[in-house]
């Protein structure tokens, strides 16, 4: 347990430090589920995320910040 524990904070330094988010983030920060946020991606609605060979999708914070005091 401790080291899934180490290597998500590793992995929280790293989106930090680099300026990006998770979904995993984005979801629970908004209050909404993963389909929400894929409807919202395809519909144009919310920033695509970044196009990254990752398993779960990234998203520059800069872009969702901006897209979050537009008003949604």
């Amino acid at each position: 347990v401790q080291l899934i524990g180490t290597r998500y904070n590793k992995m929280e330094n790293i989106q930090s430090s680099l300026d990006v988010i998770s979904r995993k983030k984005i979801c629970s920060e908004i209050g909404i589920s993963r389909d929400t946020l894929k409807n919202w991606v395809q519909g144009r609605k919310f920033p695509k995320p970044l196009n990254l060979p990752v398993r779960q999708p990234i998203w520059k914070l800069s872009e969702v910040k901006d897209w979050l005091q537009k008003g949604k």
